[in-house]
């Protein structure tokens, strides 16, 4: 049975597997309480660029006990020209580039100086174009277990196990803008370049229950 309440761990612009679970929830509580982890989706996505799936990942600040809302970003390193020149090569060509880019663009060239800030405010451009109106919760404090009635998916989507391990996403193939093969679970942004707002349709038709 589809329980109506989620909780998750906020995710860099993340992948359709996520959106997935978002589209589908009317209580969403974020998880910022835990811990930070190393090498998951918490600051790196994936994009299809022109010599293929590319990772683009927000280096931080942070320590063994660092608390995920306390997590600074790290700008000594020049991600942010990285980042952009990235989504550039992939999607300049893509048939909603111009329309959509700058609304990332502002975000990136804003320097927010908190890991939260910058996924928070990534998720909100990519709900505003999908037209999907959602409001969100945060943790306080770290609990173990959640209510009976909420879906805990904390620390559930990860880059380490394949999506056929968790089976609530289906891959829903469209057009993309590099390469004969599709690539399945990208971050919302190749969706949302490649489709616009036609994206929720494939996120719906994505969806497992």
């Amino acid at each position: 049975m589809r329980r109506s309440a989620l909780c998750i761990e906020l995710h860099y612009l993340a992948n359709l597997e996520f959106f997935t679970r978002l589209i589908n929830s009317k209580r969403v509580t974020l998880e910022v309480s835990d811990y930070f982890m190393k090498q998951t989706y918490r600051n790196r996505c994936y994009i299809m660029g022109p010599n293929g799936i590319q990772v683009l990942t927000v280096p931080v600040h942070y320590h063994k006990k660092s608390i995920f809302r306390d997590v600074t970003i790290d700008y000594h390193q020049n991600w942010v020209k990285d980042h952009r020149k990235a989504v550039q090569a992939a999607y300049g060509k893509a048939p909603f580039f111009d329309y959509f880019y700058d609304l990332f663009d502002q975000i990136w060239v804003s320097k927010p100086e908190y890991l939260l800030d910058l996924s928070m405010s990534m998720m909100t451009v990519c709900l505003d174009i999908l037209q999907i109106d959602r409001s969100f919760n945060f943790t306080t404090i770290y609990e173990q277990e959640v209510q009976k009635d909420v879906s805990d998916l904390r620390n559930i989507i990860s880059a380490k196990k394949s999506t056929e391990s968790r089976s609530f996403y289906r891959p829903i193939s469209y057009i993309q803008n590099f390469g004969s093969n599709f690539a399945n679970n990208l971050s919302i942004i190749d969706l949302l370049m490649c489709e616009g707002p036609n994206g929720l349709n494939i996120l719906q038709q994505s969806t497992n229950d």
